[in-house]
């Protein structure tokens, strides 16, 4: 897939989200910006804010749906990695 690397790492956030629903999903994405600060554009340029929120959310469950993000970064960029910040890095380096 052709695209920018940053708007190809928030496809992969769509779809790791898109795992708990579309309403859940943009709920997440309205917590992140009202209760965070964290905008969604911001995501791959910030993605250890975007995990707090996640954990500030989710708890422990969060570590759930940022293996479903892992592995949509991995099928779309073939990079293996083992955290959401250490594929934004490696994605974000190629």
């Amino acid at each position: 897939m052709i695209g920018a690397p940053k708007d190809r790492v928030l496809k992969c956030v769509d779809r790791g989200l898109r795992c708990l629903g579309e309403t859940v999903k943009r709920i997440v994405y309205w917590y992140l910006e009202n209760e965070q600060g964290l905008k969604r554009e911001e995501i791959p340029d910030k993605p250890q804010e975007f995990i707090i929120g996640l954990e500030k959310i989710y708890g422990s469950g969060a570590k759930i749906i940022e293996r479903f993000i892992v592995s949509e970064m991995v099928d779309e960029f073939g990079v293996e990695t083992s955290s959401f910040a250490e594929g934004i890095e490696k994605t974000l380096s190629q």
